[in-house]
């Protein structure tokens, strides 16, 4: 048939597999020959069944999961070539993973012993592949796991014809490949019984690997560091190990150092100082750690070697956390030592090894902070201080300064680095808060000046800006905890902010952030705040400057108070804003936080004269107004021109305070009375538009919530009829969230809860018209979402009315359809809507409602076997789950209903394969009424137990 116009070109189907050995082979061995020729050869290449590279990899896909391909795997590995073998050993491991119960049990011997001879024979060849080797090795570990072989390693050092390569081989991956996820076992206790024979093992494995550390030292290091990893060897086992110290001696070397690294941070990582049983160890490895020539490493020039010394140090930092922390008979001499050298590594060049150290002192200051009593955590503070304030100087002098070539870096790098100097000014205020604000804000001052003073006579305009703008950036770090009594440097630095450099982006953009996180200080020092305003407001003619003025505006406004009046000078920069068109060149988000600030500072303006302030109101609103109307009435407008007058009338309406008077409507009623027939025109001409929904709800979610329900009583009926003949009309499920906005502030109200109830029953017939289907729900994951949202808020605020409605029954027939859809949000709605409805339902065991309760458990009668089965489904895995809420409603199940219950959980694990000890187990809990909790841990086990079996029934597909 030809391919209609448009349709995608269907693929070539695979040739069948042969069932014969011989045959299947060169087929096999045909389609590798097509994945690793040349692209010309392929082209070429006229004959055959494998002419499309794509068709040959899905053949081998496709082998992959054929029984036969254990036969071909080990015929390729005795006759093919490295591909061909690398193939066979790739494929042999993954079915080694999953695909052991193909195979009698009488055959996993033999396959044992035929993967330990192709490894050993592939082992001592004069240059094996390494590649092929991890491969076979990984395929003997997992088989041997399969297999519960927990005498492997005692079995493979006691024969002395294994080549010591094989044995390399396997010990560098068995450990990993034991614990893996990926490797699939029908009894989890094989796993558990194959790592205490790793335990045990340790030992000898140790020994070993002593003695191959001179013939193949790289691999030996590798295999050391898994064991390490991977295997909780005992401390013991440990102290008597000559490759620990070997390792740790290696780290004077460069031909080794990243292994060597690898080992010793590892071994400190797993056993830490405050963990009990590893007190011996520790003990043993602080003076051998202490001995490494840390000094000598921060000189070199050789980033590999700074880096391998970083990690050690930092590591050893943390882990001994506990030591650093303890008493002391020495006045923290050793303890102190370290601290020491970690901070010496924060002070390297590159600031991507340095900032290694920085969760270091992110645990050490909170472990300070946590110690009791204080007079002990006192004391430690004293003890740390002097190297805290070198901290700082170190994230000032080096850690937050910008590179010098910032200009010249690709965006990639530019982001990566912010994040470097926000962790950095985590870092500075976590010092702040331990030694408090006083103290830091001392030394930060001191290197300030002397930034200032190395200006010396050079303008600032000309100067070099990058230790200046570090040390702005760590000041506003710290804005929190400055005393508002400081009076010496801060003034400085609001003197010298407007004669910085105006052309240094991120200069101008730090010096705006500071002005806003000091927003709450300068309020009590006015004076200051004349040449900073303009400064700000000439930043917002900078794109990269914008965001930082536009956030410092509103800040400074939002801290105005009697003797900081700001509200004048920003509503003329606003409208300055607005009437010369600025606004089209200024992001929306930065002139609605520069409106928002306006907005707080007339707040306080119109309250501290005691006025209404409608005036105030109608001079902001009443343009915003008239734009609003000239762009619905402009028949090529869009959408877009529409919804950034709604955000600013939004903004208007949540941030300026207005206070009616008494027996008025309120300003803000009549403002919103005048756009109803806007909004309904905008609703109207863009009726599949998103956004504009949204905002329009959010305008009214705002309006209700500014006025209070009492004041916006009047025009609910008019709210009401809109949203339910906007979502008539458009179907967007933004006017289900205002709907349940509506719901939360009057649904309680007893005045108008039928009306309520017919505005959420309307929306719901209008929701089921559309939603006829699973792929409805498919289509509209956000109106399911939004729809059982609002009916749990519902339940939540007025639930009588909807439990003795038919709509009830509607709505569970609903859920047990969209508690299928494979989408988070709208999964989490539906659960939630269940949830509140079932906890109702036992709430009501507690009440004298048996009309209430006889609606609830007729509508469960009715659905509970469809819901059931659902869940049941969700529980083994069958359906996606979003949420942790699952075996919760199985649980309130059990209590309303719990006979009806174990007859729809028969059911529904009837009709599938169910692991059968998991499921008594888990119907034995439901029957013995355990806690929630409890319960939930079954149900968990019981999960656990269905994704086992789950992936053990689940054949791959090519």
């Amino acid at each position: 048939m030809p391919v209609q116009s448009g349709a995608a070109p269907q693929p070539d189907p695979l040739p069948p597999h042969s069932t014969n050995v011989d045959e299947e082979m060169q087929r096999v061995r045909l389609a590798l020959e097509t994945i690793f020729a040349s692209p010309s050869n392929v082209q070429q290449q006229q004959h055959g069944i494998f002419q499309q590279r794509q068709l040959a990899d899905r053949y081998l896909t496709s082998f992959q999961t054929q029984q036969i391909s254990w036969m071909v795997c080990d015929r390729l590995l005795q006759q093919g070539n490295e591909q061909e073998c690398f193939f066979a050993a790739q494929t042999l491991h993954t079915k080694c993973r999953l695909d052991v119960q193909e195979l009698p049990q009488d055959a996993m011997g033999s396959l044992r012993d035929s993967l330990l001879g192709h490894l050993n024979r592939y082992a001592a060849v004069a240059a094996p592949s390494a590649a092929l080797l991890t491969q076979l090795a990984l395929a003997v570990s997992a088989l041997a796991v399969q297999m519960n072989w927990t005498t492997i390693l005692s079995d493979l050092l006691a024969n002395q014809a294994s080549h010591p390569m094989l044995m390399l081989s396997v010990l560098t991956v068995l450990p990993e490949e034991c614990a893996s996820d990926r490797l699939l076992l029908q009894d989890e206790h094989a796993r558990f019984q194959m790592r205490d024979h790793l335990v045990a093992s340790a030992p000898h494995v140790f020994r070993f690997l002593e003695a191959q550390v001179q013939l193949q030292t790289a691999r030996v290091l590798q295999a050391f560091w898994s064991w390490i990893r991977w295997v909780p060897v005992h401390p013991s086992s440990l102290l008597d190990c000559a490759l620990l110290k070997m390792s740790i001696q290696t780290l004077h070397q460069t031909q080794f150092l990243e292994s060597a690294a690898d080992i010793v941070v590892e071994v400190l990582r797993m056993y830490p100082s405050h963990n009990r049983g590893n007190e011996t160890l520790v003990q043993w490895l602080i003076p051998i750690l202490s001995q490494l020539p840390i000094q000598d490493a921060l000189q070199s020039n050789n980033e590999d070697v700074l880096r391998a010394y970083t990690r050690v140090v930092t590591e050893m930092g943390e882990s001994y956390m506990s030591c650093i922390l303890a008493p002391s008979s020495n006045d923290h001499v050793h303890e102190r030592a370290l601290v020491e050298s970690v901070l010496q590594c924060s002070t390297i060049q590159s600031t991507e090894i340095a900032s290694i150290t920085l969760h270091f002192w992110y645990r050490m200051i909170i472990d300070l902070e946590c110690i009791d009593p204080y007079e002990w955590r006192e004391e430690l503070i004293a003890v740390y201080e002097p190297q805290i304030l070198r901290l700082i100087d170190v994230c000032v002098k080096a850690l937050m300064k910008y590179p010098t070539d910032i200009d010249d870096l690709p965006d990639d790098l530019v982001e990566d680095l912010h994040r470097h100097r926000y962790y950095v000014t985590e870092t500075v205020e976590d010092c702040c808060r331990l030694l408090g604000g006083r103290v830091i804000l001392q030394r930060l001052g001191d290197l300030f000046r002397n930034e200032v003073e190395q200006l010396g006579g050079t303008h600032p305009q000309q100067a070099e800006w990058r230790g200046i703008e570090s040390c702005l950036a760590c000041f506003a770090a710290i804005h929190r905890f400055v005393p508002s009594d400081e009076a010496s440097l801060l003034p400085q630095m609001f003197q010298l902010i407007p004669q910085l450099r105006r052309d240094i982006k991120p200069l101008r953009f730090t010096a705006s952030k500071v002005i806003g996180k000091f927003a709450s200080w300068l309020s009590m020092h006015p004076a200051l705040l004349q040449p900073l305003l303009p400064f700000l407001a000439e930043g917002l003619d900078i794109p990269e400057c914008a965001p930082a003025a536009a956030v410092a505006i509103k800040e400074l406004c939002q801290s105005s108070n009697q003797n900081f009046v700001i509200a004048e000078p920003v509503m003329h920069l606003y409208q300055n804003i607005i009437d010369s068109g600025n606004a089209k060149h200024l992001e929306l988000e930065d002139e609605l936080h520069i409106l928002e600030g306006l907005c707080r500072a007339l707040s306080r303006q119109i309250i501290g004269q005691h006025s209404n302030g409608s005036d105030v109101l109608i001079s902001l609103a009443n343009p915003v107004g008239s734009r609003l109307a000239a762009a619905i009435a402009n028949p090529s407008a869009s959408a877009r021109r529409i919804t950034p007058e709604l955000d600013r009338l939004t903004i208007i309406i949540q941030h300026l305070t207005i206070v009616p008077n008494p027996g008025t409507t309120h300003p803000v009623i009549d403002l919103m009375s005048s756009t109803w027939n806007l909004l309904d025109q905008a609703t109207t001409r863009f009726p599949a538009d998103n956004m504009l929904a949204e905002k329009i709800c959010r305008l009214h979610k705002h309006t209700i919530r500014s006025v209070g329900a009492s004041q916006y009583a009047p025009v609910l009926d008019a709210l009401i009829k809109q949203l339910v003949t906007s979502y008539q009309v458009t179907r967007q499920s933004p006017y289900l969230y205002a709907a349940s906005i509506v719901v939360t502030e009057y649904g309680q109200n007893p005045a108008f809860a039928t009306k309520i109830f017919e505005m959420v029953a309307s929306m719901a017939s209008t929701s089921f018209s559309f939603l006829q289907s699973i792929q409805d729900m498919t289509n509209h994951p956000d109106v399911v979402e939004e729809l059982f949202y609002l009916m749990a808020r519902v339940i939540s605020c007025c639930a009588d009315l909807l439990i003795v409605n038919p709509l009830l029954a509607s709505l569970f027939q609903c859920a047990v359809v969209a508690i299928q859809l494979d989408h988070s949000r709208a999964n989490k709605g539906t659960v939630d809507f269940l949830n509140k409805t079932l906890s109702y339902g036992l709430s009501l065991r507690e009440r004298q409602s048996p009309e209430c309760s006889a609606s609830l458990q007729n509508v469960l009668t009715q659905q509970g076997a469809g819901l059931v089965h659902n869940l049941a489904r969700a529980l083994m895995g069958d359906l996606p789950i979003y949420t942790n809420q699952i075996p919760e409603l199985i649980w309130k199940l059990n209590l309303l209903c719990p006979n009806l219950l174990s007859q729809w959980l028969a059911s529904a694990f009837g009709s599938v394969a169910v692991p059968e000890r998991a499921k008594n187990d888990f119907m034995g809990a439901l029957s013995t009424n355990l806690a929630r909790d409890e319960f939930n841990l079954a149900a968990s086990a019981f999960q656990s137990a269905c994704l086992r079996d789950r992936r053990f029934r689940m054949k791959r597909r090519p």
